[in-house]
Order: structure tokens, then C-alpha cells, then sequence
């Protein structure tokens, strides 16, 4: 069954809409004080984003435009000059995230991107374990999750004035669920 019905009510497409729908939820997140949650789904959201703005014949999203997506959108957000997280400290966080609910990543144990901790209203989610090559740095979880949501807006602003870039993402937006009660 194709996403071509969706039930997202959003006059300006799929993507808005979505997008819309997952502000809302790591906001909710964040007003419970859930971080660890709110990151899971800025990551995963970023990967969603970075295959959308992939360039035809790209079928998932993997690291590279992960990490390209975040350096054109995320990083300039979160002072990238002042020591802030690069694409690939940014990669890193997320695979500990999703995969082992830590800092920890092969990335990192490699010394190829930095471990991110995190900050959050006085609370504090570290790796106590690590051994590193490279220093671990912290990041807010707020300041991350505003730097997502600039970074959309502009990877939004961008794709419409290139009607044939959103075309592709609004294409790639018929495979996202279908929500509804029965469909078939």
C-alpha cells in the first residue's frame, strides 16, 4: 500500500506536515523532560531530511548525507568555529543514540568524531566509561534540538526554490506511513 493517502492535514504537502508532526513531538518530549527521547528523534528526523534531499537514484539514507546534511544545516547553528560539533561528531552522537543509548560509537573509538554529552536543565547524560582518543564534548539538548529545527526550516526554504529538488521530496514522501484507522 503506498503513502499516497496520507492523513496529514497540512495545506502546504506531506513534508510540511510531517515535519510539523515531528516539532510537536520532540517538543512534548522535551516538556516531559524526556532528552534521551527528544535526541532519538532529531536524529532519526535528520535522516529522514538527509534522504530527502538526496539526489535521485539515492534509495536510504546512510552517513554521507547525514553528516552533509548536518554540515549545510546543523553545525553552522551550533558554532562550528567556536569548537561546536562537526557533521561527523554529529553521525557519532546519533548512531550512540539509536544503537546503544550512549555516547559510545565506533567513530569515536576510532578517534574519528568527538563523543557528545549532554546537557539538559541542570541534568547531565555522559559516558563515564569512555576511552577515547579524541576530548568528549557537551552539547545542550535544547540548543541541538533549535539548531534541528532552523536547519529545517532552511533545507525547507531551500527546496522551494528548487521546484525539481522538492519534487523528488514530495516523491519520496508517498513510501512515509499512511495513519488512519483501516486503510485496507
Amino acid at each position: 500500500m503506498s503513502g499516497s493517502g496520507t492523513v496529514y492535514p497540512s495545506p502546504r504537502g506531506p513534508l510540511s506536515a510531517w515535519l510539523e508532526r515531528r516539532f510537536a513531538a520532540v517538543r512534548a518530549c522535551l516538556d516531559s523532560s524526556f532528552a534521551e527521547e527528544a535526541l532519538v528523534l532529531v536524529f532519526s528526523a535528520v535522516d529522514t531530511l538527509a534522504f530527502l534531499g538526496s539526489p535521485a537514484g539515492t534509495e536510504y539514507s546512510d552517513r554521507g548525507p547525514f553528516i552533509e546534511w548536518c554540515e549545510k544545516y546543523m553545525v553552522p547553528c551550533l558554532g562550528s568555529r567556536s569548537g561546536g560539533p562537526s557533521g561527523i561528531d554529529l553521525y557519532a552522537a546519533r548512531c550512540g543514540v539509536l544503537h546503544v543509548s550512549s555516547a559510545k560509537s565506533s567513530l569515536g573509538q576510532q578517534g574519528k568524531a568527538r563523543e557528545i554529552w549532554y546537557e539538559f536543565r541542570g541534568q547531565y547524560g555522559v559516558n563515564i566509561a569512555t576511552n577515547t582518543p579524541k576530548q568528549a564534548m557537551f552539547l545542550g539538548v535544547e540548543a541541538l534540538v533549535a539548531a534541528f529545527e532552523k536547519g529545517s526550516n532552511c533545507f525547507l526554504e531551500e527546496l522551494n526554490h528548487d521546484q525539481a529538488r522538492r519534487a523528488l521530496a514530495e516523491e519520496r514522501t508517498r513510501s512515509f506511513f499512511t495513519w488512519g484507522r483501516r486503510l485496507f
